[in-house]
């Protein structure tokens, strides 16, 4: 939802607008329904507002809206099998109209939408099946405009090939050494034995971060609905497209990996190794956090991911080292994260590499999420770490001082430079709150798996959580520890 629907205009204006509406209806054209299979897309022209009209109102039903005069609506339903995607798109010829897009479910769910500051609007409903009910909003429309409308399921026939945009990525071939003897996360967490009972393979994890290196061997095959709040000049914000969640800075495809890389004998192997990765970007390559996390929040909730986990931080940290991308604060955020636990979302949340004893996620956290601290090896501990009663959990993070006191993880196969600990291109060694959080996304989305979602996977990991804490300071510890064995237990 861009920024400037919040802005009121003038009272008259409003009234303006809604009058000419209500007094000129829009006459939707035929078809306002249709079907869609493999080999039949539908589309349809969408209804004309020959006055200047606008609503600043939520799109109701067509049941609520039978004349469409608030907005246009067409039914469409699926035939098939409920595993392909059904992609619904919109477009005007009126360089000044713009129309936004909605898509809800037989149920009157909201499963998609897409509002940029144009109306070349997309939304992606994976495994579609049955009926859906598209619902197009004149959001701007100053002079006589109408739009377009399509509908496409699944595989295309061959010569009608997606976009590269709608794709998902060729991984880039490379035989990485094993770095299992690495993973002491992995072990310290009860991970492999988790394994036995899930892996995550359900599962939609949110990583909203600078991006994700979607060419990369560790993450072939599972990446879905990825969208950007970092776009090119001239290019409307957010923008989808895999090509515009490529990550250019590190934090983020390190993050993915320990979430999801492959278990392939090869590299590194994330917490949920068959987990799904929904790439959502805020943060460009110098690692600033630009993007709008509220509405990547809401985005993320919106798309089904069952699992939204975010390392990063609020208040300035300890440096390159310890890379953990700062963002000012967002009053809208806090609001977006109780969403996204209402609607059944596990969010994790990074406490801060600070070393003060409270969780640096101010408001945000409470309830509705789980803050995640650090604890390192006996040897190389996580002095750093935000600590406290406000952490609720803690998992491996790291220490700044070895190698192997380090999280090792994936990050773009095209950095400049290639890890020291590593000497592999495409693998890297980081340490902070960061790299812990995804840990704990990681067990959310072995629970997603099994059906344990939103706050009853947080209660989950807190009733399972290890006692014992890491003391970084007198009488203070980072949380009990995450323990992904217990976790998935029955």
């Amino acid at each position: 939802m861009r920024i400037s629907r919040v802005l009121t205009p003038p009272v008259g204006v409003l009234l303006l607008m809604a009058s000419s509406l209500l007094a000129s209806p829009a006459l939707a054209a035929e078809p306002d329904a249709g079907t869609v299979d493999r080999r039949t897309d539908f589309a349809w022209q969408g209804a004309t507002y020959d006055v200047a009209a606008t609503t600043a109102l939520p799109c109701p039903s067509a049941a609520q809206d039978p004349e469409n005069l608030v907005c246009d609506h067409v039914t469409i339903t699926v035939d098939g099998d409920g595993t392909d995607p059904l992609v619904v798109s919109i477009s005007s010829p009126v360089e000044s109209a713009d129309f936004d897009l909605y898509v809800h479910d037989a149920q009157g769910a909201l499963v998609g939408s897409s509002a940029n500051a144009a109306s070349d609007e997309s939304v992606t409903v994976p495994d579609a099946a049955g009926t859906y009910e598209v619902r197009v909003q004149p959001w701007l429309v100053t002079e006589p405009s109408s739009y377009t409308g399509s509908a496409t399921l699944g595989a295309r026939e061959r010569g009608d090939r997606p976009s590269a945009s709608e794709r998902p990525p060729r991984p880039k071939k490379y035989d990485a050494p094993d770095f299992s003897d690495q993973m002491w996360g992995l072990e310290e967490i009860g991970a492999r034995l988790a394994h036995e009972t899930s892996t995550g393979e359900d599962a939609v994890v949110a990583v909203i971060d600078t991006g994700v290196d979607v060419h990369h061997p560790e993450f072939e095959g599972r990446f879905t609905a990825p969208m950007s709040w970092v776009c090119p000049d001239g290019v409307p914000v957010p923008c989808g497209g895999y090509e515009n969640v490529d990550d250019g800075q590190g934090h983020g495809t390190h993050v993915a990996g320990t979430v999801a890389a492959a278990d392939d004998g090869k590299g590194v192997t994330g917490v949920a190794p068959d987990a799904t990765i929904m790439p959502v970007r805020v943060g460009d390559d110098e690692g600033s956090i630009v993007g709008d996390l509220a509405a990547a929040t809401r985005y993320a909730t919106e798309q089904g991911a069952d699992v939204i986990t975010v390392s990063i931080g609020f208040i300035v940290g300890s440096g390159p080292v310890i890379s953990n991308p700062v963002a000012p604060l967002d009053d809208g955020w806090a609001e977006a994260v109780q969403e996204a636990a209402d609607a059944g979302v596990l969010v994790t949340l990074a406490a801060g590499n600070d070393g003060v004893p409270w969780c640096g996620q101010g408001e945000v956290w409470q309830d509705a999420a789980l803050c995640v601290g650090a604890y390192g090896t006996e040897s190389d501990p996580a002095v750093y770490s935000d600590w406290g009663l406000e952490i609720d959990v803690s998992a491996p993070g790291g220490g700044v001082l070895t190698c192997d006191g380090g999280i090792w993880s994936t990050v773009p196969l095209d950095l400049a430079e290639v890890d020291s600990c590593t000497g592999t291109p495409g693998y890297g060694v980081k340490a902070g709150t960061s790299m812990a959080t995804p840990h704990v996304a990681g067990v959310g989305a072995m629970l997603a798996d099994l059906g344990v979602g939103g706050l009853d996977a947080r209660q989950r990991i807190l009733d399972t959580a290890r006692s014992s804490g890491v003391p970084t300071a007198p009488a203070a510890v980072t949380g009990p520890r995450l323990d992904a064995a217990a976790a998935v237990q029955p």
